[in-house]
This record gives structure tokens, C-alpha cells and sequence, in this order.
């Protein structure tokens, strides 16, 4: 009886322990809208920092940004938010209008990981609003230019386009119907093309890259203080009219395509425009007997611009207040662990990264370093989901699915999307 007494007594010590250890350990909610291959990376530092942080479990939840952007203001409204809060530069006005994110001055001002010095200036310069920083810089990204090496062989091409002269060339040359015929030849075939020569993004990434051409022609799309559309809409038509014709006129882009890297690596087009993100699933189809490279995006206008983007992270202010140091201590952990996130294809904006050896022996990775200097950012405004959001019919996304999906009359659809545009930014 008495041993049977001292053991449940030392079930008991035990069980009191195993909850007082759990109770210990302090959870955090990580956001981000990482769905492409580099989800799978972030979910590999996450669990790498775990298991070096034993009093620390991190719990990543990955959805798309804009309804991640969704979810995050519905949590806030119930004082209930993540602990971190990725997001892109050009969206922290929004979330600074609506009280939902802190600032970050006096937190760098007292880390060692987050200096100044330490960073890409342009980087760092895109953390701050009105003159207060706000967010924690991670990374960059931007378009540009994959190209199937033996694709570009056999169509006799020696070197990536680089205007538009030397686009529309090399894509006449890359698109090929069933007969082996190309546009312009007799006899060919357009409702039988079996290669076509680039992709055509009907999502938000159309929009995008209307937005570099658009200011390759030095376009500018809100007035200064951000109250009305200011496009140039003779610009605008001509950046746009671009890219129709690439899919219902030169026949080089298919129209109504959904996936984009996958008929790239299959070899459906001979060229991709998108991110570094796209880079760890080039690697793998290495497998698959895919030979690739990468180059600026092209300047097909007056001058080079690329549209661009980043990833930083914020703490939001409906968080956990006693989690705090602990969300900054992973946080630094990630800028100072960012080599490895590099596997995600992302760029480096830490100086010493870039000057790295390691980073130069990383493929396809220095065109899109090259054209850092050309990115333009959309306009971090308080409305910017109204206007830019990508799961929503905001004018961006009506504009690019109605001229590139259904063939509309480019000229009106400008119009009508600046007109919207300038009616969202005129309600108070």
C-alpha cells in the first residue's frame, strides 16, 4: 500500500512538473503570405528555431497575402492579433491608419541586428512613414527574366532580349505552332501553338508588370499628396497595349494562363517573367532536364524600371504585450539567420550577404540583384487594399482581367479604373 502511495505521489510530482515545463514555454503566431516554394523555407527556420529554443515554440500559419490581410484586421478586431506580422512595404500605411501595427524606433535604436549601416539603403529607407520607422526589413524581390536555355538554342538565339526590338524578335522565333511554323509565317496557326514564346499573368503579377512599363514611360499613377488618380492615360493605353498584344497580335503569350512556372519547366514557353521565389523550383526541375537562366527584366521603353516588392515584419499592436522580447528575440534571429532564408530565392539586403562569396555562387540570383536600382514600389497609401488588393474586384485587378482576359478596349478601362480610383481616395 505504501509503495503504491509513493507512486502515485511521484505520478504526481511528475505530471506537476511536465505542466509547470509547459507552461513555460512561450508560444508565438507568425504570419505570412509565403505560398510558393518559399513557405517550405520559412517553415524550415521556423522548426530549426524551435528546436534551438526550447522555451519558445513558433507556429507559422502561411495563407495569400490578401486574405492573410483579411484575417489579420478581423483578428485585430477581436483583440486577438499575431504576435509577428509579415507583410510588403507598400502596405504598412493601411495598417499604420488603422492602429494596428507599433512602431519600431525605440526597439532598433536598442538591437544589434538591426543597424542602419548594416542594410541596403533603399531597404530601409521603405520601413518608414511619415518620418516614423514601422517595420523590421527582411528581403527583396522583384521581377525579371527566366529564360530555357535549350529552347533559345534551338530557336538559333544567343542572348536574353533586352529592348523591345529584340523582345518581339526572339519572340517570334520561340513561338511555335504544331507544324512548326512561326507568326508571320504562311500557313501558320494560331489556335495550334504548341510553344509559346513568354507567360501572361492573369493575377495581380499582369498588373505589376504593367506598372514597369508603364514607368519605363515615366508615368505616374497618383497625384503628390495621394488624393486622385493622376495617370497619364495616353501612357498608361501604351504600356497596357503592350502586353495585349503580346497574347491576341504577336501570338506569343497564351491567353487565360493560370500556371505560369509549371509551363515554364514543362516547356510551353520558352520565357517567364516573375520573382527569385520562382528559383527554388527551377533548381528542382534541374531534375527534369530543365537548363535555365536568368536576366534583367527587359526595357522595353524610354528607361528601366521593374516592379518590386519586399518582406518585413511588424508587431501589431493588438498582441500579446508579455510576448513582446520574445517575438523580437525570433525576429532578429531570422535577419541574422538570412542566408538561409536566401534558399527561398529571395535577395539579400544585408550588405554583407551580397558581398558574400556564398551568395555570389547562388544561381540565377544576380540579374535580379543587378536591377535593384530600377525597382519602383506601388504607393504605400492608407487605402492601398481598396485600390491594389488582389482577392477583391479593386480597379487594379478589373483593369488587367478586362484587357488581358477579355480583350477590352484598353483606352476605356484605364479611364474607368483611374475614375475609381480617384472616387476610393476622395472618401475621407
Amino acid at each position: 500500500m505504501r509503495k503504491l502511495s509513493l507512486m502515485l505521489l511521484l505520478v504526481a510530482l511528475l505530471t506537476g512538473v511536465m505542466a509547470l515545463n509547459a507552461q513555460d514555454v512561450v508560444t508565438l503566431e507568425f504570419w505570412g503570405g509565403w505560398t510558393g516554394p518559399d513557405g517550405a523555407i520559412m517553415q524550415q527556420l521556423v522548426d530549426r528555431y524551435n528546436a534551438e529554443h526550447p522555451g519558445v515554440q513558433v507556429n507559422l500559419t502561411v495563407q495569400a497575402w490578401s486574405p492573410l490581410f483579411d484575417a489579420f484586421i478581423a483578428a485585430a478586431s477581436a483583440g486577438e492579433s499575431p504576435d509577428i506580422m509579415a507583410m510588403h512595404p507598400q502596405e504598412t500605411a493601411m495598417f499604420i491608419n488603422l492602429g494596428l501595427i507599433e512602431p519600431v524606433d525605440d526597439i532598433v535604436a536598442a538591437s544589434e541586428v538591426f543597424q542602419k549601416d548594416a542594410y541596403v539603403s533603399k531597404a530601409w529607407e521603405l520601413q518608414f512613414y511619415n518620418g516614423q520607422m514601422w517595420a523590421l526589413p527582411f528581403d527583396l524581390g522583384i521581377h525579371g527574366l527566366y529564360y530555357n536555355l535549350d529552347l533559345f538554342e534551338a530557336a538559333g538565339i544567343e542572348a536574353p532580349p533586352t529592348n523591345a526590338e529584340e523582345f518581339l524578335a526572339a519572340a517570334r522565333l520561340l513561338t511555335v505552332d504544331a507544324a512548326g511554323k512561326h507568326p508571320g509565317d504562311e500557313g501558320f496557326d494560331p489556335a495550334n501553338i504548341v510553344q509559346y514564346a513568354i507567360n501572361m499573368h492573369t493575377n495581380h503579377h499582369g498588373f505589376y508588370q504593367w506598372y514597369a512599363l508603364y514607368n519605363q514611360l515615366g508615368g505616374q499613377l497618383l497625384n503628390e499628396d495621394a488624393t486622385a488618380c493622376a495617370m497619364d492615360i495616353d501612357k498608361a493605353v501604351q504600356a497596357w497595349q503592350w502586353l495585349q498584344d503580346l497574347v491576341y497580335v504577336h501570338y506569343a503569350a497564351p491567353q487565360g494562363q493560370t500556371d505560369y512556372a509549371r509551363d515554364f519547366i514543362t516547356g510551353r514557353t520558352a520565357m517567364l517573367v516573375d520573382g527569385p521565389w520562382q528559383i527554388p523550383a527551377m533548381i528542382a526541375a534541374e531534375a527534369e532536364g530543365l537548363r535555365w537562366a536568368t536576366a534583367p527584366y527587359p526595357t522595353i521603353f524610354d528607361k528601366a524600371a521593374v516592379w518590386g516588392s519586399g518582406h518585413n515584419f511588424t508587431l501589431p499592436t493588438f498582441a500579446d504585450p508579455t510576448k513582446r522580447d520574445e517575438a523580437l528575440a525570433f525576429v532578429e534571429w531570422l535577419a541574422a539567420n538570412s542566408f538561409d532564408w536566401l534558399a527561398s530565392g529571395q535577395l539579400p539586403i544585408r550588405n554583407d550577404l551580397i558581398a558574400s562569396e556564398e551568395f555570389k555562387e547562388l544561381p540565377g540570383r544576380q540579374a535580379f540583384v543587378d536591377m535593384l536600382p530600377n525597382q519602383v514600389l506601388l504607393p504605400n497609401i492608407p487605402k492601398f487594399s481598396e485600390i491594389f488588393a488582389s482577392n477583391a474586384p479593386t480597379p487594379m485587378m478589373v483593369m488587367g482581367q478586362r484587357i488581358i482576359l477579355e480583350k477590352a478596349d484598353i483606352r476605356t478601362e484605364v479611364q474607368n479604373a483611374c475614375d475609381a480610383i480617384t472616387a476610393i481616395l476622395s472618401i475621407p
